[in-house]
């Protein structure tokens, strides 16, 4: 007669839980790790600029080649797109201006800077309206808006004398409200600059309040080491802008025409006015990339009012350069084959069958290779695993040196989980670190590191808690019913083993379980009443302590066994009745603490539904982190002691 090995299959399922994780690896490994190693970012091949929603409806695309096919479609429904234009071939006026640094601290750099804007200017259209500053000293006008190139190359060309501070925040302040009725993707401006501000009256804030008002896109150029990051900010809070800081003058001189190509790539198309009433979400399909946006009839959205529905780019791993590309791919391929190894190997141990009843009792007398068979057994399965061995042993080391093996035993035992205290932990060290890895790669940063690491280390003993707690509160409700019947037992002429072992056989788990281990303890020649002993100390039931305590008193001093067991129910029932009556009066107080620790939570999702933006500063600002990270300790704070209140011992 053959059976499943309870053992093997135990182990085969903690191998088959170990080739999860490494699959999960294995997935993960190629789309985290072949990340782009490089400081600069690479823009998007279309960004969605402006949604033009009133009588002649349109959208402002910036996209590196014309598109040669655009799709737009309004809440799912395609509609008729009309002919990309360039922004500067349409009805639209294009505004740049020019931002020269002729500050002190930039003379080096100053020629550079008038041949790379002296550069875009002889490529620009005819259409296009410039204007030309200068931030050294004082933030000057040189030209006002003009499509006089020619002139507006010779009064750069004659921009030669470089002299005081560098009042840059002055200069993209001042020449931004310049700008007349800027619309998102024609308004341009252009910094040069080789020196931080050190003189100006305005402050970075107020200059990037200017852009975000004129709906400007900045595209910066800083030569020189030093750079600033409120510099870079400009770029960032700018519409689609740019940020480029080249090492020498020489390639500094050859940005024009990158800036001049990068301005010239805004597309804009028209569609139907009757496709607004359709909805308010749209999909823009160019060239095979599709941008998604949501719009407001009747209005224009640009910036941060457009809310964009588009899936996030994937994190960069400091340090993991080396394995991106085809060694990430490579990687990952290692790892989905040692995953399906894992699962092989675990699937092999799960329904692998062992021999058992009489022939496996009689084997050790008929075989003389039994036991060389029974050794190679006990070798199969998880223990056979040297890597698997190696790390239980050492897990159990750990936590017997640090007194925890016993506990995590005796939890584990409590919670009916098939698992030695060395197998639970070490898959709990997995457990552990894939969730820190899990929180690197998909969410990235520190607070995903965190966060994710968190509920790693929370959440495993939690449920294994929960369902210890689960099983103990349905073995002491169970306990009066069971006295009850081992008292009639009693009484219908049974011995107290014989009613324990009858008992055992009529009533469910896990108190049935828990008896048929008492009698089985029994009959191996442990005293019954130590091993009733053991099962209260097993499940930390201090009732069923005090019903084995009665039946050590009674066989001491003598009396009615099975009318003391009868009491000892009663007095059980009666303090699950006050059990309840407590749970029923803090019922109000357990509903409140629940409610106001999911509370937060609910409004923060639903504030992230309605405004992702306001939201997101609680993520993305180093402020809102600090926030955000007190008010969670502190809501767990509140909710501990309002369950301190709430939780009266009986």
């Amino acid at each position: 007669m053959t059976e499943f090995s309870h053992v093997a299959r135990r182990r085969g399922l903690f191998t088959l839980f170990l080739a999860a994780l490494m699959l999960v690896a294995s997935l993960v490994a190629p789309a985290a790790l072949a990340q782009e190693t490089e400081a600069e970012l690479s823009a998007a091949p279309v960004e969605l600029l402006m949604i033009d929603a009133t009588e002649d409806p349109y959208v402002v695309l910036r996209a590196a080649n014309e598109p040669s096919v655009v799709n737009i479609a309004i809440a799912g429904v395609v509609v008729e797109a009309g002919t990309p234009v360039a922004l500067a071939s349409s009805d639209i006026p294009v505004q740049t201006i020019i931002l020269i640094d002729n500050s002190s601290e930039s003379t080096e750099f100053l020629e550079s800077f008038i041949a790379a804007a002296g550069d875009y200017v002889g490529r620009a259209p005819v259409t296009e309206q410039i204007e030309v500053w200068t931030s050294g000293g004082r933030a000057r006008l040189r030209v006002g808006f003009n499509n006089d190139h020619e002139r507006n190359g010779e009064v750069i060309a004659n921009i030669l004398t470089a002299s005081g501070g560098n009042k840059l925040w002055d200069g993209i302040r001042g020449s931004v409200l310049n700008m007349v009725d800027p619309i998102p993707g024609a308004a341009n401006l252009l910094v040069f600059t080789a020196n931080t501000d050190n003189d100006s009256t305005s402050f970075a804030a107020e200059a990037r309040g200017a852009i975000l008002n004129a709906n400007a896109s900045v595209f910066l150029l800083h030569g020189g080491e030093t750079t600033s990051e409120e510099e870079q900010r400009l770029a960032e809070v700018s519409l689609a802008g740019a940020f480029a800081a080249p090492d020498n003058g020489d390639e500094l001189a050859g940005y024009g025409a990158s800036m001049s190509e990068f301005v010239a790539s805004t597309w804009k198309v028209e569609f139907p006015r009757q496709a607004i009433e359709l909805g308010h979400t749209i999909a823009i399909t160019v060239d095979d990339f599709t941008i998604s946006a949501i719009f407001s009839s009747n209005a224009r959205a640009s910036g941060p009012a457009l809310v964009p529905v588009a899936v996030p780019g994937p994190t960069t791993l400091p340090g993991l350069g080396f394995l991106e590309g085809k060694t990430g791919r490579l990687v990952g391929l290692v790892l989905g084959a040692v995953a399906a190894a894992l699962c092989a190997y675990s699937f092999a141990i799960i329904f692998q069958k062992e021999t058992s009843g009489l022939d496996a009792l009689l084997g050790a007398y008929t075989d003389p290779n039994s036991q060389q068979v029974e050794e190679s057994e006990r070798n199969n399965g998880f223990a056979k695993s040297l890597f698997l061995k190696r790390a239980v042993e050492i897990t159990e080391g750990i936590a017997e040196r640090r007194g925890a093996l016993e506990r995590s035993e005796a939890l584990l035992e409590r919670a009916d989980l098939s698992l030695r205290a060395g197998e639970a932990m070490t898959a709990y060290g997995g457990i552990v670190l894939a969730s820190f890895a899990i929180g690197l790669v998909l969410v990235g940063g520190i607070s995903g590191l965190a966060v994710m690491g968190l509920i790693g280390i929370l959440l495993p003993p939690f449920i294994v808690r929960f369902l210890a707690a689960r099983r103990g509160k349905k073995f002491v409700s169970q306990l009066p019913d069971t006295l009850g019947l081992l008292a009639s037992t009693l009484k219908a002429g049974y011995s107290f083993m014989q009613g324990v072992e009858a008992v055992s056989q009529e009533i469910e788990d896990p108190m049935g379980s828990e008896l048929r281990r008492i009698v089985t303890e029994a009959q191996l020649g442990r005293p019954l009443v130590d091993a009733m002993d053991a099962s209260a100390e097993r499940m930390d039931s201090d009732d069923f302590a005090w019903a084995v305590m009665a039946v050590k008193i009674q066989r001491e001093v003598g009396g009615n066994l099975s009318e003391l067991l009868l009491t000892v129910a009663e007095t059980m029932t009666e303090r699950e009745r006050l059990r309840r009556d407590v749970a029923t009066l803090t019922a109000e107080g357990k509903m409140s603490a629940i409610v106001l620790g999911l509370l937060p939570i609910g409004l923060g999702l639903a504030m992230w539904a309605m405004n992702p933006e306001y939201i997101n500063t609680l993520f993305t600002d180093s402020l809102g982190k600090a926030l955000l990270g007190v008010s969670i300790v502190a809501a767990l704070i509140g909710f501990a002691w309002m369950k301190k209140i709430i939780n009266i011992e009986i």
